[in-house]
């Protein structure tokens, strides 16, 4: 009897095509995870820089009839990080020392509690002819109220009128028969009563540099015994920076 039973059809399991399109898929995936981590990490590196850089690039910054060159990590905002003229610029540095960001230092720069070990400055074209030392005698001297109380490493301390515009305030000042002593102002908080308070976080000054510059820096009240020194650094870094 003839065999009738057709004959089965032996055909590969995985055709070349559908083959072709697993490695495809395959290869996105693979593309897509590797553009993931390169990304995280590009994203990673800047979230841990938060804005800061340790790259050392000169910019020439002009303000005013002033021309000052500073590298790019002592520049604080990445906006200003270019050469030409700007109406002012932010800088810090760590203190001691006046440097910029580095890998080294970036637990000092990132810290969100504290600014221990940083001054932050400020320059800008001058708008007043005198600075905060000159205003001490003409001007921060009669707002002063009370008796000073003797602060630290040569400094007294008197507390300013709140209705003369300087509300919680205390300005520290060299002890010293100079009309023009070291003057800082430093935020205060109230603890309680009118004669019980502690100062807060941040005290301020404002010199006066180059042909017209004012630098107003800022650093933590934990500094000020070191007020003298900070002053000299303050002054020597930045009119080094000064283009003659």
């Amino acid at each position: 009897m003839p065999d009738t039973t057709p004959a089965l059809e032996h055909a590969p399991l995985l055709s070349p095509r559908f083959v072709w399109k697993i490695t495809a898929v395959v290869a996105a995936l693979c593309i897509v995870t590797l553009a993931i981590a390169l990304t995280g990490r590009m994203i990673g590196k800047t979230i841990s820089h938060a804005g800061n850089t340790a790259d050392t690039t000169l910019h020439e910054i002009v303000i005013g009839n002033d021309v000052l060159s500073l590298p790019a990590n002592v520049i604080r905002f990445e906006s200003q990080r270019v050469s030409g003229v700007q109406n002012a610029v932010d800088t810090y540095f760590s203190w001691p020392g006046m440097n910029g960001y580095s890998e080294a230092s970036r637990d000092i720069f990132n810290r969100t509690r504290s600014a221990d070990g940083l001054i932050f400055a400020r320059i800008a074209q001058a708008t007043m002819s005198r600075d905060m030392s000159g205003r001490y005698t003409p001007i921060y001297k009669r707002l002063t109220d009370g008796p000073p109380v003797a602060g630290p490493n040569g400094l007294d301390s008197f507390r300013l009128r709140s209705g003369a515009g300087y509300a919680n305030e205390l300005i520290y000042v060299e002890r010293t028969n100079s009309t023009r002593p070291y003057a800082i102002r430093c935020l205060v908080e109230e603890s309680g009563s009118e004669a019980d308070f502690n100062t807060r976080t941040g005290c301020q000054r404002d010199i006066s540099i180059g042909q017209d510059l004012s630098v107003t820096y800022r650093f933590s009240i934990d500094l000020l015994p070191q007020w003298r020194e900070i002053e000299r650094d303050v002054r020597d870094r930045l009119e080094a920076a000064l283009i003659k």
